[in-house]
């Protein structure tokens, strides 16, 4: 019994000289609670903000916060709480505990990008924002900027947003600081703002700067892009705003809410969006099963589907969109007749859109079909088309591999 005793007393020693080294983390409060004991004991709250597949947020939690130097300055401070922004299978009941109020988080905050941390006052006024991974040393640097008003950023830009006017250039420019800082709050503020004041919204600068800005459905662009998406699309291009309104919903509400190991319901989802975006319910929907298809190598039933898909949609789908369908069946079909189905979206795509990606997809269809020296001359066009530049770097060497397989006769 003593040895017994002995060990849970040196196991309690152990643990307590861990966790004295880096950040202290508090357990089992809520976020009301966290808010309470911060005030009773007059320090700021430290917020990391983090989801389970951000590796800057692994790699701080890892690295950073167990660091001496790190732990001496945060716990002397702070109050800190690690809080989980996605949901995964695997949660357990403290992390689901606090499902409610993440999601109140991300929305207040408007939190845009992870790792972001959040710094709060002892009375619970938001005042400091950093966002992603750094140095222990550069991480406690931003981190002191919390403590002074004068380096507070929330502080600051509130005063900056009182002073603001209505000058156009000043509120683009606030913006755009906003959202180099990841922080969604001033970001949309200012941005709201500055629509407010420039004469034409679909002026082409402007149209540019809604683009920019618009990251979620809480975005002013995002009704904009919604409602005028042939006004958008004059300036940006065919189906671009159709494009970025899909792109938001698909994010929001299907990829936020899906957990990992979990097997996505289709008949809720598309009741889901019927209720919110009943114009997009049904392609989203469809889109969404085509992808899982994909993502879970369910080829026979994607090619099942993605047929009817295509028929059904035929008006709405750009060229990436075909292309993108094209080359799943360029690389995992077999019969003919599918080959030959996606060579005819592939071509109208080429036509659309001859980029060398779109065209490559042409050219490997045409291989997998037999016509081994048109394919080859389509690739060597690709090759060709792509510059010598550091962004096409690796995509050049990718394709002159698929070129070189195709010459050799090897399999694609």
């Amino acid at each position: 019994m003593k040895q017994l005793l002995l060990y849970v007393l040196l196991l309690a020693g152990i643990t307590a000289t861990a966790q004295e080294k880096g950040i202290y983390f508090e357990h089992g409060l809520s976020w009301k609670e966290i808010r309470a004991k911060a005030q009773k004991e007059g320090k700021f709250i430290f917020m990391d903000c983090f989801t389970t597949w951000c590796g800057p947020c692994k790699m701080m939690s890892r690295d950073i916060f167990p660091q001496q130097a790190v732990g001496d300055f945060f716990n002397d401070k702070f109050i800190s709480v690690k809080v989980q922004m996605d949901k995964t299978a695997g949660d357990d009941a403290t992390v689901k505990s606090w499902y409610e109020d993440a999601t109140a988080i991300a929305k207040e905050y408007n939190v845009m990008a992870y790792p972001t941390f959040l710094y709060f006052a002892p009375d619970g006024r938001l005042v400091h924002l950093v966002v992603g991974g750094d140095s222990a040393a550069a991480f406690i640097a931003a981190s002191a900027q919390a403590l002074k008003p004068e380096t507070q950023y929330y502080t600051r830009m509130e005063t900056m947003a009182k002073n603001a006017g209505s000058q156009p250039d000043t509120l683009k420019r606030l913006a755009e600081e906003a959202g180099k800082m990841y922080d969604g709050r001033y970001t949309t503020l200012f941005a709201q703002r500055y629509l407010r004041a420039v004469p034409n919204i679909f002026a082409p600068d402007v149209v540019d700067f809604l683009d920019k800005f618009t990251r979620s459905s809480r975005d002013t662009g995002f009704t904009i892009f919604r409602k005028n998406p042939a006004k958008i699309n004059q300036v940006k291009g065919a189906r671009y705003a159709e494009n970025k309104v899909q792109q938001i919903i698909f994010g929001e509400e299907i990829y936020a809410e899906l957990k990992e190991g979990e097997t996505p319901d289709f008949t809720a989802i598309q009741a889901k969006l019927k209720k919110k975006y009943p114009e997009w319910a049904g392609i989203v929907t469809d889109k969404f099963r085509l992808q899982w298809y994909q993502r879970t190598k369910a080829y026979d039933q994607f090619e099942k589907a993605v047929k009817v898909f295509v028929k059904q949609y035929d008006k709405q789908l750009d060229a990436n969109d075909l292309s993108g369908f094209a080359r799943t069946v360029g690389h995992y079909a077999t019969d003919t007749t599918m080959l030959r189905t996606a060579l005819a979206w592939s071509g109208r795509a080429v036509k659309e859109d001859p980029q060398p990606e779109t065209k490559s997809v042409q050219a490997l269809l045409l291989y997998k079909l037999g016509d081994v020296s048109t394919a080859v001359r389509i690739q060597e066009t690709v090759v060709s088309d792509l510059s010598v530049g550091k962004e096409n770097k690796y995509q050049k060497a990718y394709q002159q591999k698929v070129l070189d397989k195709m010459k050799n006769g090897e399999k694609l």
